[in-house]
């Protein structure tokens, strides 16, 4: 009898534990996708630059103890999208809750030519 009150235990603190990290990993999806949103509302829809063709970029971010958008890298091929991104991001505040604070996030942008 007692082996089988330790293997019940055992198994409702399992499951118990299964459904809490599930549930956090739903919320931190949804975080992130209004976080991209924001920083797509903060860098506008009309990138003021000639190009090409499209391509891809990446921008690796932090979101400061503040609420600011703090720009550590810009992956493109063009110096102007580059500087564009900077000034535009750099130290924006932003209206989210439950973003982690010194976590790098990493957001690929797509800039389409017009």
């Amino acid at each position: 009898m007692k082996n089988f009150k330790t293997v019940i235990t055992i198994f409702a603190i399992s499951l118990s534990t299964v459904f809490a990290a599930s549930a956090s990993e739903k919320n931190k999806v949804t975080d992130q996708k209004t976080l991209r949103t924001e920083i797509v509302s903060l860098l506008g829809k009309n990138i003021p630059m000639n190009i090409d063709k499209s391509y891809l970029a990446e921008v690796q971010f932090i979101v400061n103890n503040n609420n600011e958008v703090v720009v550590i890298s810009v992956d493109s091929k063009t110096p102007e999208f580059i500087s564009y991104v900077k000034n535009k991001l750099n130290y924006k505040k932003v209206n989210l809750k439950n973003i982690k604070k010194g976590e790098i996030y990493r957001m690929p942008i797509k800039v389409n030519k017009k």
